[in-house]
């Protein structure tokens, strides 16, 4: 129903873009390919998304898009269950897809803009409702930009139904049952609350900066359900508290290296919670004209965080406190990142037409690989086999 009803949407605003003679239509289509495996643990995860953009007068832009994970893989059952051998981890099949709609618009003048932004994301397991507004100016005679943005989400998850205690609590086997009547399954909230600012000065007509700051509130219910951690004899759902806070700060510059036709990129971010992570991440990224209206941009990131407060690689001999967790990504953990991406903008004829209907017309390649490296955690005696990720996409842009 929820397609159906963006699709009608989108041809809504279509019709009305061809019947207007200023209005101007952009449309993007594209996929991702995302892959993680190693030993028994195997991630494949497909990205299809569909957008569009109809600026139906002089202020105002309206927008909606289509896109959806569609996951297959085997994840971790129980952490720590024994294991001496990558061959010996237990798994759990996962299998899903997610479906995400949204929908915008944009007023703008010649001083800034407000956007205003909603999400529905539906899946087997999962909802989810975020609304969001933006609102940017330029100061200064356009050399500093200011943006600030608040967002609201309120997502519910499934969960086993019933009380237990902690040490108890079972993991959920399987998303059947979720949202409907079934009394052996429960819904848990989750509410998110973002904030966050951004300054972007141009100090030269080569040399732009920005900084940015975020900060984000969450309450409720923020464990994955199917993953279960071995306590005493017994193997209970991961347990966390169900308030966190996050501030980020980051800081980046891009200087235009003119005989070149390239531009150099720095950015940096640091990280903290209230959980006890704090992390760091550095990315250093190059744009070069090739030839033509043909672009390369390669970038090399690197992250490192440290653990979660009550997080342990043993919760049998070493316990934290009330909480314990499965999850990789609250132990200590390194990252390196490289990207290489390329862009196409076709050429347009006298008139200023492709096809004689299109305004302009690009194709996006773009391609991550991505190796994570784990100190602390380990599946009982096992290491981690699916450290090494890869992230292909294709983009195609038009206007009309």
């Amino acid at each position: 129903m929820q397609l159906t009803r963006l699709c009608v949407l989108a041809l809504l605003l279509l019709f009305a873009a061809v019947n207007s003679a200023r209005a101007q239509v952009a449309l993007t289509a594209g996929s991702s390919l995302f892959r993680e495996q190693g030993g028994p643990l195997h991630m494949d995860v497909v990205m299809p998304s569909v957008n569009a953009a109809v600026d139906v007068a002089e202020p105002l832009q309206l927008r909606v898009g289509w896109m959806a994970d569609i996951v297959s893989g085997a994840s971790v059952a129980v952490v720590d269950a024994p294991a001496d051998r990558v061959d010996a981890i237990t798994t759990a099949t996962v299998s899903d897809t997610r479906h995400q709609l949204s929908g915008g618009l944009t007023l703008r003048d010649t001083q800034g803009s407000v956007d205003v932004t909603y999400h529905h994301a539906f899946e087997n397991d999962y909802r989810s409702d975020n609304f969001a507004v933006t609102a940017r100016t330029d100061l200064r005679d356009r050399n500093t930009g200011f943006e600030l943005g608040y967002a609201r989400a309120f997502d519910r998850v499934c969960d086993v139904a019933g009380t237990f205690e902690p040490v108890e609590k079972p993991r959920l086997d399987s998303s059947k049952g979720c949202f409907s009547d079934d009394k052996t399954r429960s819904t848990r909230e989750l509410a998110i609350h973002t904030l966050q600012a951004g300054i972007t000065h141009v100090w030269t007509p080569v040399f732009t900066t920005r900084l940015g700051v975020l900060a984000q509130l969450l309450h409720g219910f923020q464990v994955n359900p199917y993953r279960a951690v071995r306590i005493g004899k017994t193997a209970a759902q991961e347990h966390a508290p169900t308030d966190r806070a996050r501030y980020a700060l980051s800081a980046s510059g891009r200087y235009w290296l003119v005989p070149l036709s390239a531009a150099l990129g720095l950015e940096a971010r640091v990280y903290r919670d209230s959980w006890g992570i704090s992390s760091f991440s550095g990315e250093l990224s190059y744009d070069q004209k090739l030839f033509g209206d043909v672009r390369l941009r390669l970038r090399l990131r690197y992250y490192a965080q440290g653990r979660a407060a009550f997080y342990s690689d043993d919760y049998m001999l070493a316990p934290k406190g009330r909480y314990f967790t499965g999850d990789r990504e609250l132990s200590a953990m390194r990252s390196a990142l490289f990207g290489v991406a390329f862009r196409w903008q076709l050429p347009t004829d006298e008139s200023g037409r492709l096809l004689g209907f299109l305004s302009s017309f690009a194709l996006v390649l773009k391609g991550d690989l991505l190796r994570s490296f784990f100190d602390e955690f380990h599946y009982d005696r096992a290491e981690v086999p699916n450290t090494l990720a890869q992230l292909l996409s294709l983009e195609l842009r038009a206007t009309l």
